[in-house]
């Protein structure tokens, strides 16, 4: 009977370390998964405001370029060579700067009175030409439909009885584009169409092109007879950046540069930059993008990715 009552008592006693360990254990785990997150949040966090700091120092360099003329060939062109993994604290941080200058302003299609902007739904049908869209003339009118404010459905277009009955139903705003992300709710534009489209427009700046800066294919959409022209316009290009008007117009010709400028909107200078910035501490990572206008360093939209 003695070494019964002695068993179960070994027996108990080992329950209970069992149970003991299990808890400790549990106990240990819980502590590490609690640290990991912390130090990610503690990473996360500093490397939020190492993205940060790469906006203000994105928008430093825009202020000390003040030659009269914006490229992405000319070593004095400081924006255009960015920041790559700069060792900075415990952390790196990276900047990467835009021209908008040399992008579609797609918020022109559509002018001041609320009318379609003949010249600019032009240049986008073609650009979409350009890069192989299987529909061109029904993404311009379904864009235009989302600008402008009637309510008014273009052939190919949609107005708000399109978009109310999607699944997850919206309205048009029928207004400017705030970002081009919005472009994603426009009828058609998906996100392969997205993706492929995003070099090329923009939804901020005055509507000026800078010959410097813009692709190719958009070149060739600014005007009917802009294809003839390119690719001389793009050879001297590559020889080096067109720092005035006046070189392009003896590059084409006076006949061609008045064709391709017919418009008085092409030019060799940007105000307008999307900036990257991107911070890492260990694990942690945050990226930033900020939109600012040169010109009065004018911060005009942000975004915490």
């Amino acid at each position: 009977m003695l070494g019964n009552q002695r068993g179960m008592v070994l027996l108990l006693v080992l329950v209970v370390v069992a149970l003991l360990s299990a808890l400790l254990s549990e106990f240990v785990f819980s502590t590490m998964i609690d640290l990991r997150l912390t130090e990610t949040f503690r990473d996360s966090t500093r490397s939020e405001y190492l993205a940060r700091g790469g906006i203000t120092a994105g928008r430093m360099i825009l202020q000390i370029d003040t030659n009269q003329y914006d490229a992405t060939n000319d070593p004095l062109e400081y924006w255009a060579m960015g920041v790559q993994e700069y060792p900075l604290a415990d952390g790196v941080v990276s900047i990467n700067l835009e021209d908008l200058d040399g992008r579609l302003q797609l918020n022109k299609l559509v002018d001041n009175q609320g009318n379609a902007n003949s010249v600019y739904r032009d240049r986008f049908a073609r650009l979409c030409a350009e890069l192989a869209f299987e529909n061109p003339d029904e993404l311009t009118a379904a864009l235009i439909d989302w600008l402008d404010p009637d309510s008014e459905m273009l052939p190919g277009g949609a107005e708000d009885a399109f978009y109310l009955s999607q699944s997850n139903a919206y309205e048009a705003t029928d207004g400017p584009l705030q970002s081009f992300d919005e472009l994603g709710l426009v009828k058609g534009f998906d996100a392969a169409t997205l993706e492929q489209l995003r070099p090329f427009v923009s939804v901020y700046g005055e509507g000026m092109l800078n010959v410097n800066t813009a692709k190719a294919e958009l070149l060739r959409s600014w005007d009917e007879e802009a294809p003839a022209m390119v690719a001389a316009l793009i050879e001297r290009r590559n020889d080096g950046p067109y720092k005035t008007l006046t070189e392009v117009r003896d590059t084409l010709g006076v006949t061609n540069f008045t064709a391709l400028n017919r418009n008085l909107d092409l030019g060799v200078k940007s105000s307008y930059y999307l900036i990257n910035s991107s911070g890492r501490v260990n694990r942690g990572t945050r990226r930033m993008q900020a939109i600012v206008k040169k010109n009065g360093d004018q911060l005009l939209w942000q975004k915490v990715n």
